[in-house]
């Protein structure tokens, strides 16, 4: 899928760059590791936008994360000659141009793009007028010589039309409103929530399954790829249909259970990539130990002073102590990592970067 938007996602305690449209897994993943306060909303801002040149101009900032996503995603559905109608209909608003367009009207504007004509090329007054009168809309024209015809203003006849039709021009061409803008915005479920499924897998044929299937279907032998995943690191790995399954019902239980959060910490520390191995983690999730309060290298320090030290000598302690360098010498020495989602420790020995597989599998997709 390509990427719209690459964005920085803020909260009072945490900050993370990201990149749009995101899955639904994605978006609550990356919420998670901003460490919200109750009732805080994630802040952000447009780093880039490979899509659509100059849309940070056109973004109310006041628009919500679901908001910016639910455009994403209208946005990269789109081919060359949508965009450009997307940014003629922009330039269409009422109001000074560049003025800040609130998210839910530029979604409808997103979905409106059949109700707009776009004649490709057409960037001028002259151009517009030329198109029009070879093309039968200037009857007068129809009939004079080629050298009476090539006399014509053809300025004055393009900005005839583009001030009648409220037309604009854009990088493309030439966009012209010819119908209803659609209201889809009210129609979209913007809510942050959690999928049916564990892992949202693709088959060779472009099809989705949710996973994990339901108990006593069979699971048909064929090569699958992750899409969306309750681990979304995993997301574009691939693996035989079954094996993802396996794995969905492992991510399933995790999340009953509670200990997704710390499975998580656990791929990311170990840098998995692999869906094998995957598994093969989440049965060995009881060795490691896992503390999502530590986010940082003096929080680990301070943590470990704190079970050292009776309160009295550790409030004396703290401020001489050098607690981001104590904090990565304790991390050095046990072989613990810090993660989006807390601190990672194996229990017996550092956390090891788990292997990568040797067998050659890969998936072929279309």
């Amino acid at each position: 899928m390509r990427k719209v938007f690459h964005v920085e996602l803020t909260s009072e305690d945490g900050c993370t760059e990201f990149t749009l449209p995101a899955t639904p897994y994605a978006l609550l993943d990356a919420v998670e590791r901003l460490w919200l306060a109750e009732g805080e909303a994630p802040g952000w801002e447009i780093l880039q936008s490979d899509a659509f040149p100059g849309i940070s101009m056109y973004l109310d900032r006041r628009g919500t994360l679901p908001e910016l996503n639910a455009l994403a995603q209208r946005l990269v559905a789109l081919d060359e000659q949508g965009l450009a109608i997307v940014e003629g209909l922009t330039l269409m608003e009422p109001g000074p141009q560049g003025e800040p367009i609130p998210l839910p009207r530029l979604i409808d504007l997103a979905y409106s793009t059949d109700c707009c004509h776009l004649v490709e090329g057409v960037v001028t007054d002259a151009q517009l007028g030329r198109f029009c009168a070879e093309n039968g809309f200037v009857p007068e024209t129809d009939d004079l010589p080629d050298a009476a015809f090539a006399l014509l203003d053809f300025v004055r006849i393009g900005k005839q039309f583009r001030e009648a039709e409220g037309g604009v021009f854009t990088r493309v061409g030439y966009v012209q409103r010819h119908d209803e803008l659609k209201q889809v915005y009210n129609t979209l479920d913007l809510s942050l929530k959690k999928p049916d499924y564990a892992i949202l897998a693709e088959l060779p044929d472009g099809s989705r399954v949710e996973l994990p299937t339901p108990m006593g279907e069979t699971v048909p032998d064929e090569p699958a790829r992750c899409v969306d995943c309750a681990a979304p690191v995993l997301n574009g790995l691939t693996a035989m249909r079954s094996t993802l399954d396996q794995l969905a019902r492992h991510l399933a239980e995790l999340e009953t259970d509670g200990e997704l959060p710390k499975y998580k910490a656990v791929l990311a520390a170990t840098g998995c990539d692999d869906v094998a191995q995957a598994l093969v983690l989440a049965d060995k999730l009881d060795h490691y130990s896992f503390d999502p309060e530590l986010r940082e290298p003096d929080e680990v320090a301070s943590g470990c002073l704190r079970g050292l030290l009776p309160e009295a000598d550790l409030a004396a302690l703290l401020p001489n102590v050098n607690l981001h360098r104590y904090g990565q010498m304790i991390m050095e020495q046990c072989g613990g990592k810090l993660t989006g989602y807390g601190y990672v420790r194996q229990t017996v020995g550092p956390v090891q970067d788990v292997e990568p597989r040797t067998d050659g599998f890969e998936m072929e997709l279309n």
